[in-house]
């Protein structure tokens, strides 16, 4: 029997500026579900930018399947945003992003 998965992103909003984009997958088999990663996007975004994250996302899925599974997206989102954690300002919040020169 083939396993199939279904792709689905989620984005969880910081700031006016700032996203994690989550990318989670559905086994369709088993209907549990898993993280593969996430992503940390500030706008605006390049779409050369967008575009190589997508072939990640498409190779990633390729060599490596979620290692943890859960009985909703929720948990399984909750399982993998602590590693953002260091991203964040102890209020939860992002630090802003350095001002160009």
């Amino acid at each position: 029997m083939s396993n199939y998965y279904r792709q689905s992103l989620v984005f969880e909003r910081v700031s006016a500026s700032i996203a994690i984009r989550y990318v989670c997958y559905e086994d369709l088999r088993t209907g549990k579900f898993g993280v593969s990663g996430g992503d940390i996007l500030r706008a605006p975004e390049h779409a050369e930018t967008l575009s190589l994250q997508a072939v990640n996302e498409v190779n990633g899925f390729i060599e490596k399947l979620p290692s943890a599974w859960f009985d909703t997206l929720l948990e399984a989102i909750e399982d993998i945003a602590p590693i953002f954690a260091n991203e964040r300002e102890p209020n939860g919040s992002f630090p802003p992003i350095p001002a160009s020169s």
